[in-house]
């Protein structure tokens, strides 16, 4: 064990207040996240589950993190294997191993922990005496099978459900007596929430798509339902609850246990470590048709107010600045309340980004007060055609507009979040996108002189990578050297503008992003074999013969059946067609919550409904009956 590692571990936990180490557990859980401590530290999805663990009292659950480029070279000037932060145990001395995977780009660091841990890569190879590996984390319900074969078990679904479930079902094998064979049935038999893929036959055709997931035991389900922590109201009965004015039903659904993940451990040197962050809702309305977010997270939920304020007033002794993350901020049906209640209790307020339309005056006023210079927006593109192709239902002209306002209030430097190689995009789309920031810029300009300053519009232009569960997921990439090309047009043409600073992502990476993201499990021996070349996919890609273009620039077929719907992410295959041929002719959607009769994606029904307390269940009823 390396003296120099560790002191690098103490020194960290010197700097942190709130992290837990209990000695003596019955059961030890090793909290990994895929990436560099600063950057898991910034998850509050990594925060909450190491919450729940440690909550449990018979559980103590330390974290993990890979190694920084200094810490790496120690390790393997030591040759030690890789070590938690709390306490520097040993990785594979833990009896659960749970890796929150929130991007698929992580895959690959996935596989190099454990390389470094020295526990046997893939699952097959374990045996009793190593600890069982489980894979949670938004990946873990987007497209688990690139890492599938490296996992004991995969929990589908959201961490504040299934993190407690598991811990059940391993005490009651553990006194039970059972084995990790019959430990990994029980949690197959379970039905929603657990996928263990040992415990499926995948066969292919002559084409190499897959013909079916064969099930090996009795019990173990065609398909894994994901869990969802949907205990709490849906954003648009909430809405239309105190739109009515129905008091009665407004107190029963806020009163409903909900999530609230926020910051647990004070991390300053973690991103936005000098903040407060907490979530105040999950998932989007307005049905973006390239984002997973937004349909991996349906139906949208929102934390009441009450209690994104009752945690914001516990933290305000530690600092004076806080993140609201959420997808849809405006969106929240009590945002006045919880803007107003920030405010009082004198805190800065940031977002991590913001949807064009709901970027309101309350909410700009409250950013200006608490001294942001910049707002992060997402046009996407500069085309009103290609905008209805994905599904963001605004004009250029409104989006200037939007901008115009932002300017007004003193806040005069902008990042645009852009896309190229959007399905039927074409050169007269990339000229509109130049355009529309030459206008933006332009409006900048002409606010900035009231405030005798100039500020800065900073676009970044990222590769459309196309997503499972979202409509565009039969879609290819566009190839390699064209979507070079577009990106290279648009970032010396954007550049030609004065106040514009352009970033770029590389062709390159949105191409290894799709690889990873639509993938099956032969892709896994990709990822292990980039394990033994430092990370060199091109050297992986020979060695193992795999053709990516099988995976990212293929079409897909409609009679398909995707690598990922082994996972029932409980959209129904009717409403995501009718999605993409919408697409086709740049037709448009309704968002979720704001249309009376439902556009029947097959969330509710399957998978949040069921779940949902009587209340809700007889508000939906009743809206039902009156539409």
């Amino acid at each position: 064990m390396s003296k120099r590692i560790v002191e690098s571990y103490r020194r960290k936990l010197a700097t942190e207040e709130g992290w837990r180490l209990k000695r003596g557990a019955r059961l030890r859980v090793a909290l990994c996240y895929p990436n560099v401590y600063r950057v898991g530290m910034a998850n509050l999805g990594f925060q909450s589950v190491y919450e729940i663990f440690n909550n449990i009292p018979e559980v103590s659950c330390e974290r993990v993190f890979l190694p920084d480029d200094e810490e790496l070279r120690e390790y393997e000037k030591s040759g030690g294997p890789l070590l938690s932060l709390e306490s520097q145990t040993p990785l594979r001395d833990f009896d659960l191993v749970a890796f929150s995977v929130s991007f698929e780009t992580d895959y690959y660091n996935v596989a190099r922990m454990l390389r470094f841990a020295r526990v046997p890569l893939w699952s097959r190879e374990r045996t009793h005496h190593d600890p069982l590996v489980l894979m949670g984390g938004a990946a873990s319900f987007l497209n688990p099978e690139p890492i599938a074969d490296f996992t004991d078990v995969i929990a589908v679904g959201e961490g504040e459900v299934l993190a407690p479930k598991v811990i059940d079902l391993l005490f009651e094998n553990s006194d039970e007596g059972g084995t990790k064979e019959e430990l990994l049935l029980k949690l197959a038999r379970v039905g929603r929430g657990f996928y263990v893929p040992s415990l499926y036959e995948v066969t292919y055709k002559p084409d190499g798509t897959i013909e079916a997931y064969a099930p090996k035991a009795e019990g173990v389900p065609a398909r894994v339902g994901r869990t969802l922590a949907a205990e709490n109201p849906k954003e648009g009965s909430l809405r239309r609850a105190m739109r009515r004015g129905d008091a009665e039903v407004v107190e029963r659904l806020k009163s409903s246990e909900v999530f609230a993940p926020s910051t647990v451990i004070w991390a300053p040197e973690a991103e936005m470590g000098e903040r407060f962050l907490i979530e105040i809702s999950r998932g989007c309305s307005q049905g973006c048709r390239f984002c997973w977010a937004g349909f991996n997270y349906w139906p949208p939920r929102v934390v009441p107010a009450r209690d994104v304020l009752q945690k914001a007033a516990a933290w305000r002794a530690k600092t004076d600045k806080i993140g609201l993350v959420s997808t849809a901020v405006c969106d929240h049906p009590e945002i006045s309340e919880i803007l107003s209640g920030l405010r009082e209790m004198d805190y800065k307020i940031s977002v991590s980004s913001l949807r064009l339309d709901q970027i309101e005056d309350e909410l700009l006023d409250a950013l200006v007060a608490s001294g942001d210079q910049q707002i992060a927006v997402a046009p996407e593109t500069g085309s009103d055609r290609l905008r209805k192709v994905i599904n963001k239902n605004l004009t250029n002209d409104e989006i200037v507009d939007i901008c115009g306002a932002v300017f007004d209030r003193g806040m005069l430097t902008v990042k645009l979040y852009l896309m190229a190689g959007l399905p039927t995009e074409t050169d007269e789309d990339l000229e509109e996108m130049v355009v529309l920031v030459e206008r933006i810029k332009d409006r900048m300009l002409e606010a900035g002189k009231r405030f005798g300053r100039a500020g800065k519009i900073i676009p970044a232009l990222n590769g459309f990578v196309p997503k499972p569960n979202t409509p565009f997921q039969w879609e290819p990439i566009c190839e390699e050297r064209e979507l070079k090309r577009r990106l290279k047009w648009l970032s010396k043409n954007l550049a030609r503008i004065p106040n514009v600073e352009v970033r770029v992502m590389s062709a390159r990476i949105a191409h290894e992003q799709a690889l990873f993201s639509s993938g099956d499990r032969h892709t896994a021996r990709v990822i292990e074999a980039m394990t033994r070349h430092r990370g060199d996919l091109s050297a992986a890609l020979r060695e193992t013969s795999i053709d990516p273009d099988f995976y990212t620039r293929r079409a897909r077929d409609y009679s398909e059946f995707l690598p990922w719907e082994i996972v029932d992410a409980g959209l129904s295959r009717d409403f995501m067609e009718q999605e993409h041929t919408r697409a086709q002719i740049a037709r448009s959607t309704a968002p979720c919550p704001s249309v009376d009769t439902c556009t029947r994606c097959g969330v509710c029904p399957t998978t949040w409904l069921a779940d949902a307390p009587a209340a809700l269940v007889q508000l939906q009823g009743r809206a039902a009956a009156a539409a």
